[in-house]
């Protein structure tokens, strides 16, 4: 991440990318457009046009394809800036999962688009252990972490066992990438050893309890909460962005996007630490929805104005319009959980709604951002 928060920052014209980074960026756009409607479909609301099965499919399409994908790409994308090269091995993550996840999208869950989306998670893990090599720190770990952590969920999809019941290995994938993404950037404010360490040890208490659902399925979701409440307040006391809230203009609105994030992550340890454990029904629905959305969209808001300009290779620019999505964002994930506690089925479904525009929102102002490309609006955070 912060090879690609330089290269953000000191963007100075075009330079020579490689001829599959757009059409992965645009199979990803498609593919959360796709994540979008069958989630729609996955709360009541007719969508003709899109087959059962792959609403069945709305969370592997967008953690296990979209995610997983554009995780990759950002990856390799890193892996080139910083060896100076067109080429390298690490553009073979993104591509494997990109077809795992055209195949997903035109066949479904079939044994060849398991396969595929299970080697771009091989490729994901060993990129990211390269990286390790090359500075063997604790966010670098972290990210090996949650690299394996989606390996092992793509790999037990393609042993057979059912998606509910792996998704929070999937979720670890996204949450352990994140943060790790972040303690590399908290170095900027000079962490003190023992906040590194408290770093670890919440790492360490969400990992143990991940791996002891191989033993016990409820019981290690249900402790995940404390690493995740844990990872959650360690954030929003040390991350850079507590800062750079401070500041105008784009690293302002970045900020915003991380720490409301940091709220639903530690709201979403809570309510799966204060649930009877469950894989289906209302209270993982907002466990699911309010680290998904709350934090991981949120995230995905923030870091765009970071990777985006490295993979199309043009500066985003900024416009205060981006506040309005982010707001509707927040206000749908509230009201999502509010339909959750109350088991209303029309409030959920006006929830979802309201979700789909928002990011649609978002990318309109990522687009406009793109075409008007102003690099002086760019600052770290």
């Amino acid at each position: 991440m912060k090879v690609l928060v330089r290269r953000a920052a000191s963007y100075a014209g075009p330079v020579k990318r490689t001829v599959l980074q757009l059409p992965l960026f645009a199979l990803i756009v498609a593919g959360m457009a796709t994540g979008i409607v069958t989630g729609l479909g996955r709360l009541g609301i007719d969508m003709p046009a899109v087959a059962l099965e792959r609403v069945l499919l709305h969370g592997p399409i967008l953690i296990a394809g979209v995610f997983a994908t554009l995780i990759a790409l950002e990856r390799a994308v890193a892996m080139k800036t910083l060896l100076g090269r067109t080429w390298t091995f690490a553009d073979a993550a993104p591509v494997l999962s990109g077809a795992g996840l055209i195949v997903l999208l035109v066949n479904g869950a079939t044994g060849n688009a398991v396969a595929l989306l299970s080697a771009g998670a091989v490729v994901l893990l060993v990129v990211n252990l390269v990286f390790l090599r090359r500075a063997p720190t604790l966010d670098v770990f972290t990210m090996v972490l949650g690299a394996a952590f989606l390996l092992l969920a793509d790999l037990a999809w393609l042993a057979g066992r059912p998606v509910p019941f792996l998704t929070p290995w999937w979720i670890a994938f996204l949450v352990l990438t994140i943060v790790g993404e972040r303690l590399e950037l908290a170095k900027l404010r000079a962490v003190r050893p023992s906040a590194r360490l408290a770093f670890g040890l919440a790492v360490g208490a969400y990992v143990a309890a991940l791996l002891l659902m191989i033993a016990d399925e409820g019981l290690g979701m249900r402790l995940s909460g404390v690493g995740m409440i844990a990872l959650a307040l360690w954030l929003l006391r040390f991350d850079i962005a507590t800062m750079t809230i401070r500041r105008d203009g784009l690293p302002r609105f970045v900020a915003a996007c991380l720490l409301a994030g940091y709220v639903w992550l530690g709201f979403g340890g809570a309510i799966v630490l204060a649930s009877e454990p469950a894989f289906a029904g209302f209270s993982y629905d907002a466990y699911l929805h309010a680290i998904l959305l709350g934090f991981v969209v949120s995230m995905v808001f923030g870091h765009a104005p970071i990777i985006f300009p490295a993979i199309v290779e043009r500066p985003v620019g900024f416009n205060a319009f981006a506040y309005v999505p982010l707001i509707l964002l927040h206000a749908s994930v509230a009201l999502r959980i509010l339909a959750d506690l109350a088991g209303d089925q029309l409030m959920r479904q006006a929830a979802g709604v309201w979700t789909g525009v928002a990011i649609v929102l978002y990318g309109v102002s990522i687009v406009y951002g793109l075409v008007r490309g102003d690099a002086r609006s760019w600052r770290t955070s």
